[in-house]
């Protein structure tokens, strides 16, 4: 048999496939069709099944599920099955969130491996839920709509108690841009690569964030379970008005504020930004409120996912040095970085 890592891509999704079919027998699904769908971090399928059997409350799509062979080494030990415990709280909270399939056994994930596949892949099912991503043409009753959405999760968050072993992420200093970024480099490693030309931006945003974060704490008016990954470009879904989370493989523990600032990121530099963040916080507000202190430095938070995408991006370049998606999504972060400063808006 020929060696893993001598195969071309479409050889490794051979074999991948191999694994996704034995998954679906540990779910209790022999009979289904399988589409690739990402192949980018966790190796994702939608998966078609003959059951015909109709899902209660229109949220899912009958009969169709999301299979997710998880990164290995992306995620710490535990990691995967905490999400999906989170994932069938918010479920059973009548959240609408994909909702996780178990195993004939009753696990929530199963790992599988396959001969021809040097490593085992931790495989998870969840049902496939109706709606679309945003168009091109944003209007602020998405961002009102995500606006809810994320005051929905967040009073979740501030009321369940995850359950003994539960470990995801922080959105903390070490968890941005420290030793527990999930990069696989130390803040050593990459501090040390980040080009000239961007780097007092980016140590001038860090200082100020952590300065923020020294200062609240991480009590729970502050600190809590978010999704860390929504916006108009990923992760949300809509339907008849409302928005919808998917790919909560990023969740964790982080800032409120932050939660709220990474929707805006998509739109930085679009003149109806002031409408959008507007939009975005009336919808919150209906649900959830949150101290104008906290307010106050949306900006900033917004300036630090930025910083974030500066230490991925070296750190990808470290990794790949012949990839330009990262380093021209860098290049993006330190030009909105450069203006949020010179116009004082962090």
């Amino acid at each position: 048999m020929k060696a893993y890592e001598d195969l071309t891509r479409r050889g490794k999704l051979r074999r991948t496939n191999h694994i996704a079919r034995s998954a679906l027998e540990a779910f209790g699904f022999t009979e289904a069709s399988l589409r690739l769908m990402v192949d980018a971090g966790n190796t994702t399928y939608r998966v078609r099944t003959v059951d015909h059997t109709p899902v209660e409350g229109g949220l899912y799509v009958d009969d169709c599920y999301s299979l997710r062979l998880h990164q290995p080494g992306y995620q710490n030990e535990g990691a995967v099955d905490s999400e999906l415990e989170w994932l069938s709280a918010l479920s059973e909270a009548g959240l609408p969130v994909p909702q996780p399939i178990p195993t004939k056994e009753g696990e929530l994930s199963v790992e599988v491996s396959v001969p021809g596949v040097p490593v085992a892949r931790r495989c998870s099912l969840l049902r496939w839920m109706k709606g679309r991503m945003a168009p091109k043409l944003v209007r602020p009753w998405h961002m009102k709509a995500i606006g809810r959405l994320i005051a929905r999760l967040q009073n979740h968050a501030s009321s369940w108690r995850p359950p003994p072993g539960f470990v995801r992420r922080h959105y903390d200093r070490n968890g941005l841009w420290g030793d527990d970024t999930g990069t696989g480099y130390t803040a050593d490693e990459v501090w040390s690569k980040i080009p000239r030309r961007y780097f007092e931006a980016f140590q001038e945003v860090t200082t100020r964030v952590e300065e923020v974060m020294e200062d609240w704490g991480k009590g729970p008016d502050v600190y809590g379970l978010i999704h860390a990954d929504l916006g108009t470009e990923a992760n949300v879904l809509f339907h008849r008005g409302e928005a919808r989370a998917i790919d909560f493989d990023d969740g964790g523990y982080g800032y409120w504020v932050y939660d709220l600032a990474v929707p805006l990121v998509d739109l930085e530099g679009d003149d109806a930004l002031p409408t959008f963040r507007d939009a975005l916080l009336e919808g919150y507000s209906e649900i959830r409120s949150m101290p104008e202190e906290q307010l106050d430095k949306l900006g900033l938070f917004q300036a630090a996912f930025r910083a974030l995408e500066i230490f991925w991006g070296t750190a990808s370049t470290l990794r790949n040095p012949d990839s330009t998606y990262w380093v021209e999504r860098r290049e993006k972060a330190w030009l909105h970085i450069t203006r949020a400063l010179k116009l004082g808006s962090i």
